[in-house]
């Protein structure tokens, strides 16, 4: 599971990359819409668990079990992963190509792009598939046009990740 951490090998490059996608918005918009409002808490926990049980009760009734997350790793994915991502990409650069079906598309391809260097330095080849997570947290931003839900659906998501890439990586690229 050492491996999925790759993002603590960066030395002071972890943290001046979630500065920058905190800050960049602030610049050039002036604000990000961040509002501690319930029925979008609740709406994005709905989407989480609806979107990413399935994936965990196919891993459960397969009898594998999740490693677990340590918690200063949760707190990173959060605060140094997920918020910054999310101000960057949905609170920003989707709200500059248009909060619609086609901003959504081309932040979600810019967002995959973003991905590859984990492909082509760790050879992690689930960098591929952050297309797929991203039009489901743009989708959540074009429907609440607030950063916390989609926040919600993109830590949850990377901690179930974290948690099934042992299991995953074996079954879907196996390691040879």
């Amino acid at each position: 599971m050492v491996s999925v951490y790759h993002a603590f090998s960066f030395g002071v490059f972890k943290y001046l990359i979630p500065l920058f996608l905190l800050t960049v918005p602030y610049l050039m918009a002036g604000s990000i819409n961040m509002k501690l409002k319930m029925r979008d808490i609740y709406f994005g926990v709905s989407v989480s668990a609806l979107v990413l049980l399935p994936f965990w009760l196919n891993v459960w009734l397969t009898g594998s079990r999740p490693q677990p997350v340590p918690l200063q790793i949760m707190a990173f994915q959060l605060f140094g992963i997920s918020l910054p991502e999310e101000a960057y990409f949905r609170g920003f650069l989707q709200e500059c190509l248009g909060n619609n079906l086609r901003g959504v598309f081309l932040t979600s391809i810019l967002f995959a792009i973003m991905h590859l260097p984990q492909l082509v330095f760790y050879g992690d080849w689930y960098s591929l598939m952050t297309f797929f997570p991203s039009l489901v947290m743009g989708f959540i931003y074009m429907k609440t046009s607030n950063i916390l839900p989609s926040v919600i659906f993109h830590f949850a998501a990377n901690i179930l990740f974290l948690g099934l890439y042992d299991i995953l990586s074996h079954r879907i690229f196996p390691v040879v």
